[in-house]
């Protein structure tokens, strides 16, 4: 009998491999030493304490601003409270983490990981961010924490305040040159477009919720089992995504254990659980950004972590513990986060015609089920959004023409039909009906 090879286990991708260098020299020409570390280190509570108001302040600010606020925008031009929240999660893992005084290589690669994501050499020439926002971002963070550290601490403890204020100061410095140096010569046109009035109140709340479930001392949040599939259609090496209460989740079968991921990136919201499986190591397909599978962890930011669901085998099914939202007093009214409805607010099975362009694909809810709708060349069709092979999300696929292809194993579908056209899927997907009435579209089970 042969031994089996070892899987290959990929590169982390991190930051310029001198990022650490570059980090220490910078910090010992501003000037910032392991005295200022101490002082960020003994003021780490009181970062923690304001940190909901200073990121609601980061966010008010980019939202409040055309070139900054679009990338929290859907294709409807409304705010996406889904992503926003996303981000925010993201931001106060890199603070916590910055609180706790540990300027090592690790570090110094993420933030430089972070400055070249922004340039026209990150992984997404759409998010590109022009260097005089970030060069405002951290100019205003600087000034958050240093108010933040001068409430807490002038009557108390004045000189504190004027070592930490002074400590975290020449430690913003050196984060904004790590992260302007990566854009080199690249310059955008200046725009001043009006600025967008901000819900303070929405991002102050949306802030609160993240940080304190980040933190790690939210109240325990109420769960519920829910069954969604049966092993069986899961064999070993393979995974299904699945739907349950409006989350998109990864089951996955892996080296004999299961895992469960929410499917959505913490870098820009991707499919992550749709994308290639390399040793533990979870690549979303969209800029790969990259996940240690048993654990959620981010590799390029290890204090960033998916969100995960315990997976148990019963009788052949697979069960789940998710979220029960509605047994959660605290969370009974996110709802409000949304926009109030408008008059003549769509159902969940319906859509404006004008939101899906000719060849793009988007979803809604059909009793309880997601279903895709296709515009092809101005006539809308629409099907389940699952794969018939494990679950892949359609809506997150390539359309070619009426050929609609899963980015999970590459089956295809004839969406004017709902026919295989390609494997390894073998069944055909539902179909719905779709009629038009005027601006507006309705998807419908057939009779």
């Amino acid at each position: 009998m042969t031994e089996a090879s070892e899987p290959s286990i990929p590169v982390a991708k991190r930051g310029a491999e001198d990022a650490g260098q570059y980090f220490r020299y910078m910090a010992e020409f501003i000037g910032f030493g392991d005295a200022d570390a101490e002082a960020i280190r003994q003021t780490r509570s009181v970062i923690e304490k304001h940190l909901p108001d200073i990121v609601t302040k980061f966010y008010a600010h980019l939202l409040r601003y055309p070139p900054t606020r679009r990338f929290f925008l859907k294709k409807d031009g409304s705010l996406n409270h889904d992503y926003l929240e996303l981000r925010m999660r993201h931001l106060t893992n890199f603070w916590l983490r910055t609180a706790e005084a540990v300027y090592n290589d690790d570090y110094a690669s993420y933030v430089d990981y972070v400055g070249r994501a922004h340039t026209a050499r990150g992984a997404d020439p759409n998010i590109y961010i022009a260097e005089r926002y970030v060069i405002g971002q951290v100019g205003m963070m600087s000034h958050a924490i240093s108010e933040a550290l001068s409430r807490e601490l002038r009557d108390g403890d004045p000189e504190l305040e004027f070592r930490a204020v002074e400590a975290w100061d020449k430690l913003l410095m050196v984060i904004l040159e790590l992260l302007a140096r990566a854009y080199g010569h690249e310059r955008e046109a200046a725009t001043f477009d009006p600025l967008v009035p901000v819900d303070q109140q929405m991002v102050a709340d949306l802030a609160a919720r993240v940080v304190e479930g980040e933190r790690g001392r939210d109240e325990p949040m109420p769960v519920k089992d829910v069954i969604v599939a049966k092993a069986a259609a899961i064999p070993d090496g393979d995974r299904s995504i699945v739907q349950v209460d409006g989350l998109s989740i990864g089951v996955f079968h892996h080296n004999g254990s299961w895992y469960a991921l929410r499917n959505s990136c913490m870098h820009r919201g991707g499919p992550v659980g749709t994308g290639p499986l390399e040793g533990d190591i979870l690549v979303c397909p969209w800029h790969g950004f990259q996940y240690n599978i048993t654990t959620g962890e981010c590799l390029a930011d290890p204090s960033a972590r998916l969100d995960m669901y315990p997976v148990t085998v019963q009788d052949g099914q697979i069960h789940l513990q998710i979220p029960d939202l509605d047994a959660h007093p605290g969370k009974a009214g996110e709802e409000t986060l949304a926009a109030p409805a408008a008059p003549g607010a769509l159902q969940p099975n319906e859509f404006r015609v004008a939101d899906i362009p000719a060849g793009q694909i988007r979803t809604v809810q059909v009793d309880g089920e997601e279903a895709a709708v296709y515009n092809i060349d101005g006539a809308f069709y629409a099907t389940g959004n699952a794969c018939t092979h494990t679950g892949g999300p359609l809506s997150e696929g390539d359309l070619m023409g009426k050929i609609v292809t899963c980015t999970l194993h590459g089956s295809q579908f004839d969406v004017t039909t709902c026919a295989v056209l390609e494997g390894p899927a073998e069944e055909p997907l539902r179909c719905y009906r779709v009629t038009i009435d005027g601006e507006v579209g309705r998807v419908e089970t057939n009779a």
